[in-house]
């Protein structure tokens, strides 16, 4: 008889899994890869892009955000306390060590590992395109870093949190995966790669919604830009931040079909959709603003492979 206690994985390793946080990180990082990888082969064809690099670039980018990013983002909220009082589904930290599975110096061990792979692969890079690939690698140990630990603490700063760390974040993964794949950069990357942080952003905004009590509980108190509106206009006022973030996206579309392709007027939809689910959101009901954020998720998602999809065919 199979014995399933045999195949039980270690604290640490399970730790580490939980820490990964798939679903983000698929939204927001390899979807940021997804459109630098479908513009580079839209420009280049897949006689020339190389698939060896591609996953090379990948893998280190999804290093630094799931592991070194998350891993730091995990410890700060544990120590100032927001986990501990979260009612979140999605939010809330993982509990690596509030379960037993990860300690806080592991973590910080983790943390740091976590940066070797993708300084690594830019050296490699760098061999091959020049110093401005350390530009891209910086921005992202930048986001990193700064998101979460002291003295800068972005995520405890209205604004600054996805405006200094996160959005340059998304962008560079963008703009720097084509850059590396093609030696070269234009508007039309930089355009995508706006959209998709905006769109991301407006999630994002949308999965700190259920933590703002907590958030004020902690200390220092963690005052996320939701936090910060609820706190100096209430609660009904909160759901205009992700909408605020969607309706940017939007504009960005009609900015990018007017000026490069006619194809970024499609982000009209998902802006529009995202919107509307924000808007619609029940601010009680941790269901409801869970099952928001996740239909939210799904549509940033899939139209950032759509679109990755149609410029690698050539629209």
């Amino acid at each position: 008889m199979l014995n399933l206690n045999h195949y039980a994985l270690k604290p640490g390793v399970a730790g580490l899994i939980r820490i990964l946080r798939i679903m983000p990180v698929i939204a927001s990082t390899v979807c940021s890869f997804a459109l630098g990888v479908g513009f580079a082969l839209g420009s280049m064809g897949l006689e020339l892009l190389n698939l060896r690099h591609v996953t090379l670039i990948v893998a280190a980018g999804l290093t630094l955000h799931s592991i070194t990013g998350h891993a730091y983002n995990e410890l700060q909220d544990w120590r100032s306390g927001t986990d501990k009082f979260s009612p979140g589904i999605l939010s809330g930290g993982a509990g690596v060590i509030e379960d037993g599975l990860l300690d806080e110096k592991k973590l910080r061990l983790a943390a740091l590992a976590g940066i070797l792979p993708p300084v690594l692969a830019s050296l490699y890079f760098i061999s091959l395109r020049g110093p401005y690939v350390l530009f891209f690698l910086l921005t992202g140990i930048w986001a990193s870093l700064a998101y979460s630990l002291p003295p800068l603490r972005l995520s405890y700063r209205p604004l600054l949190g996805e405006w200094a760390a996160l959005f340059p974040g998304f962008l560079a993964c963008t703009a720097g995966s084509f850059y590396i794949l093609t030696g070269s950069l234009n508007w039309q990357i930089v355009t995508a790669g706006t959209i998709h942080g905006l769109l991301t952003l407006g999630w994002i905004m949308q999965h700190h919604l259920p933590d703002i009590s907590a958030d004020l509980k902690a200390i220092p108190p963690k005052l996320t830009t939701p936090a910060f509106v609820y706190k100096k206009w209430g609660a009904g006022r909160v759901r205009l931040v992700p909408v605020a973030h969607f309706i940017l996206a939007a504009l960005a579309g009609v900015m990018g079909g007017v000026f490069f392709k006619s194809i970024f007027y499609l982000t009209i939809i998902p802006s529009s959709f995202c919107a509307y689910l924000a808007v619609t959101t029940d601010l009680y009901c941790i269901e409801s603003i869970t099952t928001s954020e996740k239909k939210m998720i799904t549509i940033s998602t899939c139209f950032a492979v759509a679109i990755a999809l149609l410029m690698s065919l050539g629209f």
